[in-house]
């Protein structure tokens, strides 16, 4: 049973790393350094994905990185805020997604 889920977690984690990275870059692979971004949120969403309870944790984590990035901002780090700010973001839509059914099945949004 353990090695099925390791299997569906690496299958998981594989797919969305390539997913992001390419939502993130495109087709350009320069530098290994490019995937700290999508290697992170792999390992978010496919906690997401397995652990639903999970995306209330990661609501907090995307204020942390908001504030965190104002703070950076405010003493001049503009590049590290930059980057803290694109990856809240990107949790923050990642999570968002994965409560859509649930705001949808309690009717506060219409189905398409």
């Amino acid at each position: 049973m353990n090695i099925f889920k390791f299997l569906k977690f690496a299958v998981l984690f594989i797919l969305f790393l390539i997913i992001f990275y390419l939502f993130e870059y495109g087709f350009n692979f320069d530098a290994w350094d490019k995937l700290i971004r999508p290697f992170l949120l792999s390992v978010l969403t496919v906690l997401i994905f397995l652990k639903p309870a999970l995306k209330v944790k990661m609501l907090f984590l995307v204020g942390f990185c908001f504030a965190l990035m104002i703070l950076a901002d405010l003493v001049y780090q503009p590049i590290f805020a930059q980057t803290l700010g694109g990856f809240g973001f990107s949790l923050l839509v990642v999570t968002i997604f994965f409560y859509l059914p649930q705001i949808i099945k309690k009717g506060h949004v219409e189905k398409f």
